[in-house]
Formats: structure tokens, sequence, C-alpha cells
């Protein structure tokens, strides 16, 4: 197949396994781990998230090759495999293997042109035919052609399973200049059977007879399995904003896994070599540590501890902790840890006192995290039906291989970004004030969703609202403050309740393997001086919205009905952006409302805001 161009990130998330990605006149869907390369030096090793996946490892996708050396390549199938010419309009199925998008050989001529067929023309004179938009697609991921030959031998309102299809279809794809669906048309010129448009091919019951085959063309030719959806499929275009959900576990390296020492030895061939004839809960032997250490020049006693460590699993967790608990480490990490310029987590805690008494007041404690990694893996994905953010379902992995595997794709990106948390006693009190009915209608639609993905919802707690729209709010702004547009930043949300483990923090950052880099200066929006100025212009910016009343009186709107005062105008950021999928927001959570100012957490502030006392 001819080799195209896809970041490397990219091949993880947007454009995923079973992702379709279109390039210039072809169509082409990412295939399974069965068929990804095996080059060891894609490994990634973050031992605390692949615990909790319960994989070995992680493999990123392939470099691309330099300086013309061979390299590898990501592999992808054609789909969909239904092309039409744009010369005749002559439809034509093709392989899943082709290199090239298939050539016209058609024997009809081209409508209304006189022209001849393209059968007749020369081969490299022959139109290179295109595919076609319209697929279908079932809630349990399954992927096909749409259903072409019966829909054009079929009538409105008659079952597609009783269609009367000639023994030889030749179909030709049309467009009349009519508007939407109903100015394509599909017609069987074999049979001159009378041609059928599109309308009413997008309803819940217009495949009606139509089984889901259960087809997964990104596994090959065998990953057909039987599919146990009760509901039809649904026709939906290649481009449509719900043909794909990738289902992302993202993990911040922090100490010990974060030490350059770590890195060496997570190398598959050092730890064998470290390791050989160690049993399982034994300790290496000090000999083979100290040729080590001297044939790569590292601290014997260091590497001791770092080879312990991993031998004894120390801070890996369990495949069974919630994502809170997951996060709690990264939490007081943040809090904690400081790290040394050859490390990949480093944090500078600055003087709270510096600040102003404004931000003091409310914040608890600031962190300038100068240099983080992020380990993004791919563990599923779901179609029509957005996926629960923030969990994560061991079968979800059967959906990316026909065998089972002990990695999983994933990325690691570097960046940086502001930690902070807020005033434990001021978030007692802004509970007192808030009344938790106003988001009993919340609640409800979240137990609603969870309930018709036959999972148990998740605890959302009131004070997840603040720190999730309070991050919000300081990103949009931040896309105004310093060199990042608000698509390379993203939020990490650390909201927990109970004993010892409470959390109330909020990590903004960027992390990203493009051209954009990780130079836009967002450490320093968090320092002294500047951080004051960020946060007064963000909930000077969340006042008002462009849609206000409406938003700031809404009792559910957005995604599911998840979202209070929170809308396009105010409050929502780009997809790569948010991990919740743009749910769980309320500005009054922040600001108030005109006629119940105390809602707000930061009412005080926004009170003297208003009466003019700060600028």
């Amino acid at each position: 197949m001819a080799r195209k161009s896809v970041r490397r990130s990219q091949a993880v998330t947007p454009f995923g396994i079973g992702a379709l990605v279109d390039f210039r006149g072809q169509s082409l869907m990412a295939a399974g781990l069965d068929v990804w390369p095996n080059q060891p030096e894609c490994q990634i090793h973050d031992d605390r998230l692949a615990r909790r996946l319960d994989v070995e490892y992680f493999r990123s996708p392939p470099p691309p090759p330099e300086d013309g050396h061979q390299g590898a390549y990501l592999p992808f199938v054609r789909f969909p495999l239904w092309h039409f010419c744009p010369r005749c309009r002559t439809m034509k199925r093709t392989n899943w293997n082709d290199a090239f998008p298939p050539r016209c050989d058609s024997i009809l001529p081209p409508l209304r042109t006189g022209a001849p067929p393209c059968a007749t023309l020369p081969e490299r004179r022959r139109w290179r035919m295109v595919p076609l938009r319209f697929i279908i697609v079932c809630e349990n991921g399954h992927i096909d052609d749409f259903p072409w030959i019966l829909w054009a031998h079929s009538r409105p309102g008659q079952s597609l399973v009783d269609a009367n299809v000639c023994s030889n279809p030749l179909l030709r794809f049309n467009y009349t200049g009519k508007a939407g669906l109903m100015g394509l048309l599909v017609k069987c010129e074999s049979c001159n059977a009378k041609a059928r448009s599109l309308m009413g091919s997008a309803g819940p019951n217009s495949l009606k007879g139509l089984a889901c085959e259960g087809n997964r063309p990104w596994l090959g030719p065998h990953g057909k399995e039987t599919c146990s959806s009760p509901n039809l499929p649904r026709m939906l275009q290649r481009g449509a904003t719900n043909l794909y959900f990738p289902k992302i576990a993202s993990s911040i390296l922090i100490p010990p896994f974060s030490d350059p020492i770590r890195k060496i030895v997570d190398d598959a061939h050092n730890w064998s070599v470290l390791t050989t004839g160690v049993e399982e809960g034994g300790s290496a032997d000090q000999m083979r540590l100290r040729v080590f250490a001297e044939m790569k020049k590292l601290d014997f006693q260091h590497l001791k501890e770092v080879v312990t460590q991993k031998l004894t699993g120390v801070g890996l967790g369990s495949s069974a902790q919630t994502e809170e608990e997951f996060r709690l480490s990264e939490y007081w990490a943040m809090l904690e840890s400081t790290g040394t310029s050859d490390q990949e987590f480093v944090t500078v805690k600055p003087d709270m006192d510096d600040y102003d008494d404004l931000v003091c007041e409310y914040i608890d404690q600031i962190v300038l995290v100068e240099k983080l990694a992020e380990t993004r893996v791919l563990t599923g994905f779901s179609r029509i039906n957005p996926p629960p953010y923030r969990e994560f379902d061991q079968g979800d992995k059967s959906q990316l291989s026909l065998e089972s595997k002990s990695w999983l794709p994933g990325v690691r990106v570097y960046g940086e970004g502001i930690f902070f948390t807020l005033k434990k006693a001021r978030i007692s009190g802004w509970l007192d004030v808030t009344d938790r009915r106003r988001y009993e209608e919340i609640f409800a639609n979240h137990k609603r969703i969870y309930a018709k993905l036959g999972r148990k919802p998740r605890e959302i707690h009131s004070k997840f609202f603040l720190l999730h729209t309070l991050a919000h709010v300081l990103i949009r702004r931040l896309s105004y403050e310093c060199g990042y547009g608000s698509a390379s930043l993203r939020e990490r949300i650390y909201c927990w309740e109970g004993d010892k483990r409470e959390m109330n923090g909020v990590l903004i950052y960027t992390a990203a393997g493009d051209s954009e880099g990780t130079m836009g200066g967002l450490v320093e929006q968090g320092k002294p001086g500047r951080f004051e100025l960020l946060l007064l212009g963000a909930l000077e910016d969340a006042l008002w919205c462009s849609t206000d009343p409406l938003c700031i009186e809404s009792h559910g709107q957005g995604i599911d009905s998840l979202n209070r005062a929170a809308c396009h105008a105010c409050a929502l950021l780009p997809e790569t952006s948010c991990e919740e999928g743009n749910r769980f927001l309320d500005r009054a959570a922040l600001i108030g409302k005109p006629d119940e100012s105390s809602l707000g957490f930061f009412s005080s502030i926004v009170q003297e805001m208003l009466s003019g006392t700060i600028d």
C-alpha cells in the first residue's frame, strides 16, 4: 500500500486502531495490534499505568525512516470497500488489501456526455475511483459498507431482506443536484430497476431487516464476530463525529519512575542482564549490579535502589484501583517532589507569601511543574455513543487485536504545567452554602446514562463542578496569556473525598509531540505577580456569557444534559483539552448567580470586581 503520513501521537488518538483516516482520494482504517511492527526501541515503560491496565508495557508507533533507510510503517486496511468513478459514476467493490484505489473499467458510458466508456480508455487514462462516504455501524463498534445492492433493489418501506436482487448487479451512483440525501441516487443498470434516492437511509429504522454481521475490518478478513446488539445498524457518513470515540488512559510519570536510571533499567535487554536467575521475590546479584554500574558509569547504590524498587513493585498500585486512587500518587508527588534537571518530573514550589493575599485566601499551594512526561494509551474505542470518561474496562482491549496482547499502543509526550490546590476550609464553607440539590438533575442524568450502558456510575462530588469549571476558565484565559492555543492545553482534575485521601487540585499542562513544542511560557503564568492576573482575568471572563440569562439559569445543557451554566460561549473547551468530554461544568460554582451570589466559590472577589474595588 502506498505510504501516507500520520503524526506519531495521532496514531494513538484521534486516528487510533479502528479509526478512519482520510487521505487524498483515499479512505483507510488503522489496522489492529496483530500486525503492528515490533521494534524494541518503540517500547514505553510506565509500570504504574501498566499495572493498572494489566499489561507489561506499551508500544509507540514507529518513527519515520531517516536518510532514506528502510523503516517500519503502521499498517492500514482499505475501508470502505465500495468506490465510484467520478467520470461515469459506476460503483465497484474493491479488496481490503489493495495497494491503490481501483481504476474504473466500467462498460457504462458517462451520463449526458456521449463520451466512451472507461473500459475503452488506456489503463493509465482511466480514472481512479473514490470511496463512497456512507457506511453502517452498530453500537458494539462493528462497521461495514452500506448495503448498496440491497438498497438499490428495494423500495421505501420494504425490508431490505425482501429486496429482489438481480443475478449480476451493476450499480451507478448519481447526483441530481437536489439538496440533501434526496439528491443522491443509486441505480442498478443490469436489471434497470428504478433508481432509489438515499432519502430516509439515516433514519433509526431505515435498514429494517438488516442484521449486523459483526464486521471488524481493522482486524482483517478473520475479524468478524457475532454481534449481540438488539438494535439495527445505523447509517453514518465517514466524517461523522460519532463514528469513533477513542478510550484513552493516561498517567503522569512521577518518582521513582521518572528517575533517569529507571529508564536504563526498564530497557528489556538491560533488565534481562540485571535479573537473570532472580526468582520471584528475590534480590539481584550484587556483583552483577556492580559490573553493570561500572559499564554504564552509574552510581552503584542508586542503581541497587532502583532495581530493588522495580523487583518489589514499589508504588505500582493494582489493576483494581479506581481512577481517584490511581491519581492520589500523582497528587502527593506534585506537592512533595522537586526533582533534578536530568529527571522527567521537575517541580518548583514558590513561597505562597510572595502571592497577593487575594490568591492566598483561596489557593492553598501553587506548584510550577517545569518538566513532566505523560503516557497516553489507547485501551479501546466505541462508536455512536461516547464511552464513560476516566474509566477502563478490561474487555475493551479485545477490540484492538484478535489475539490477547501483553502490551497496548501508547505514546509518551513531554511538557510543562501549573498545579494548584484550593483551601480545604474554603471548600467546606462553599459546600455548606451550596445546595446539593442544584446538581441533583445532573446526577440523575449521569446515572441514567450509565444504566443505559449497563455500568455502575461513578460518584461525582459537588466540588468536582468547582474544580473542573475553574480549570476550563483558566485554560480559556491562558490561551490569550501564553504561547499555547487552548487545544494544546489539557486539564487533569484531582478530586476526592475521604480521610487522609482528600484531593482538591487541578493540573493545567501541555504535553505535545508536535512542532508547537513546550516553550509557550505556561510555567511563567503560575509565578507570583502573574497568577493573580490570570485568576482575575478568568473570573472576569466567566462573569459574562453571550447566551445569558439562558446559560446561567440552565438546569441541564450540553452532552447528555450534564452541565448547568456552561456553554460554548463561556466554558467549553476543545475535545483534546477536557478529560470529561465537556461534562460536569457550572459557572455558577465560581461566580454565583445574579440573584444568588453566595453560590460562587469566588463570590467575594466577584463582588469586589463588580463594585470597582479590583481593577
